[in-house]
């Protein structure tokens, strides 16, 4: 006579097969999370090292032009080939030797790229300002997900460091201001666009370019001063800032002031700033003009805190008296000491006395009679020659945000530093 399976019969055999599939399954959700944090921990220790390198190589680009590449890629790879990776038991030099890691560090003058190489950057590594290292690719063994995840895992990382924009350092700057067209990618007020060696749109030798009609260009040269425009500093105001003090000789002292002397205090990218209107051309360009050893009109005498520049060339002159003018030198020219005119006898000069650094606040914040106004950024002007009083504008060379060798102060660190320092950026 034939058995009959009972419902209870078949119920025993469909559970075991739900738990033998439950632990399956179980075996393999612990086994993934296991394997992924085993990953999680690699992917972080081998951004860390990406990191360490960065950092390192960044803080080369200081260094005179030939030597900081070659000594921030070593830096670089040495620095990153201190890191282990999977639980500090694997080296980099394992995967792959440390010369070849050398290509895995790049270079660029903006944060954007164009990246190029450690030959490329040698061959012209006067802008180079951001480093970019790269891990090797590393093996990554799989232990338990290996239906989901196959044996191993390919894991890298990349870390992007360089030297810092204006905002880590807070700079002593000039009380003036250098109009920026309104925020969006619009155009500058008229007037106050850059003047430059070539017309139109400028391509630089790194293959960047720059309009600058819409942008502060550097070799161009820009009103520090203007008679004003629609949405830009009214007529009389001459872009000067209420810190130079009340009236025109306070302007014309804080404009020839030097190192401890200076007004205006530090000041950082985001900061509010009063603008000054009503100061005529005369002390302005007076306070200038002792850069250019020319302590007339009212200029404070010659002092060690109102110096003028070590060179204080400024080409071909033109006219006399009130109408006299000059050619002017370029900011490369300036660098290369080429022309060269010193002070007169007895009066020391300081370096860099001609380089302006100054707020740049956009055309749009500018009012009627005093505005708070906001820093956008702080960039370097170089004044080609001396400013005319009778002139209605003055122009200085735009050199860049970062000036090698002016000094600011650095409210994280307590103490003076250069005004460009190593930051990780991404």
């Amino acid at each position: 006579m034939k058995k009959r399976t009972t419902s209870k019969q078949k119920q025993r055999g469909n559970v075991l097969v739900y738990t033998v599939m439950s632990a399956l399954f179980l075996f393999l959700a612990v086994g993934l999370g296991v394997d992924l944090s085993h990953l999680y921990v690699t992917k972080t220790e081998l951004q860390n090292a990406a990191d360490a390198g960065a950092l390192a190589g960044a803080s080369a680009l200081t260094l005179p032009d030939d030597v900081k590449i070659v000594t921030a890629v070593n830096r670089a790879v040495n620095t990153m080939n201190l890191n282990k990776y999977n639980f500090n038991n694997k080296n980099f030099a394992d995967v792959m030797d440390t010369v070849t890691q050398r290509s895995l560090v790049t270079f660029a003058i903006n944060l954007t790229g164009p990246w190029i190489s450690e030959a490329s950057a040698t061959a012209s590594p006067t802008n180079i300002r951001f480093v970019r290292v790269n891990t090797p690719t590393v093996p990554v063994n799989v232990f338990f997900a290996i239906p989901l995840l196959g044996a191993s895992q390919s894991l890298n990382a990349k870390a992007t460091s360089g030297l810092s924009v204006p905002g880590n350092v807070r700079y002593c700057m000039a009380p003036l201001a250098a109009v920026a067209p309104p925020p969006g990618g619009q155009a500058f007020p008229a007037g106050y666009e850059g003047t430059c060696p070539t017309a139109g749109i400028q391509t630089y030798p790194d293959g960047t370019t720059c309009d600058p009609t819409k942008a502060f260009c550097k070799k161009c040269t820009y009103p520090i001063r203007s008679p004003g425009g629609s949405n830009a500093p009214g007529a009389g105001n001459y872009q000067v800032l209420a810190c130079a003090g009340s009236g025109a000789n306070a302007v014309r002292d804080a404009l020839a002031a030097s190192g401890d002397s200076c007004k205006c205090g530090n000041v950082s990218p985001g900061d509010v700033i009063t603008t000054k209107p009503g100061e005529n051309a005369g002390p302005v360009s007076d306070g200038l003009n002792v850069r250019f050893d020319n302590y007339t009109g009212g200029a404070p005498n010659y002092s060690t805190a109102v110096p003028p520049d070590i060179n204080i060339a400024e080409g071909a002159s033109h006219g006399n008296g009130s109408n006299q003018t000059w050619d002017g030198i370029s900011w490369t020219q300036y660098q290369a000491s080429s022309p060269f005119a010193a002070p007169s006898g007895g009066h020391v000069g300081v370096a860099n006395r001609r380089v302006l650094i100054m707020p740049i606040i956009a055309s749009s914040e500018f009012g009627n009679g005093v505005t708070d106004v906001h820093v956008s950024q702080l960039g370097g002007f170089f004044m080609q020659a001396q400013a005319v009083g009778t002139d209605g504008m003055i122009k200085a060379e735009y050199i860049g945000k970062d000036v090698i060798g002016v000094v600011g102060f650095d409210p994280n660190g307590g103490g003076v530093t250069n005004v460009v320092t190593p930051v990780l950026y991404r």
